[in-house]
């Protein structure tokens, strides 16, 4: 198993943009602060467009589904470039915008992520989309 601690550096050595094989300003992102928690991440997120949001993100050891993995990563680097492409893929869909639901925590608005993605703020399509994409997500289970 990846452990945090490799995913965690991976995180702080990225220019937190763009996985290393993707070109500088391919995603419509960028993560401004990342704070390590016990079993997650929490990311502040800005899109080219200004808009900001955090979103937590659960890390191996917790054992929570990792939804954005699509094949299980060889190394930290490779987990990190998938949940970059995740991100970019939700904040391409309007994942910042007045259709995603958001949680207030501190004064901080987060995303959260659901097994379809970012979840949606109208409930008939948020139980829609969390049928459609199963209890392990689009991928499956990826381990």
């Amino acid at each position: 198993m990846i452990s945090d601690e490799q995913i965690a550096s991976a995180l702080h050595e990225t220019d937190r943009s763009r996985p290393s094989y993707v070109e500088r300003d391919a995603f419509d992102f960028r993560i401004t602060d990342i704070r390590v928690l016990l079993g997650a991440v929490d990311l502040a997120l800005e899109q080219r467009a200004g808009q900001h949001a955090r979103i937590v993100v659960p890390l191996p050891s917790s054992g929570s589904p990792q939804y954005w993995l699509y094949a299980a990563p060889d190394n930290a680097t490779g987990w990190v470039d998938q949940l970059l492409i995740w991100i970019d893929e939700e904040v391409g869909a309007d994942g910042m915008g007045e259709t995603r639901a958001r949680d207030i925590n501190g004064g901080e608005s987060y995303v959260v992520a659901e097994n379809y993605g970012w979840r949606r703020q109208d409930a008939s399509e948020h139980e829609r989309l969390l049928a459609a994409a199963g209890p392990d997500g689009w991928s499956g289970p990826v381990h």
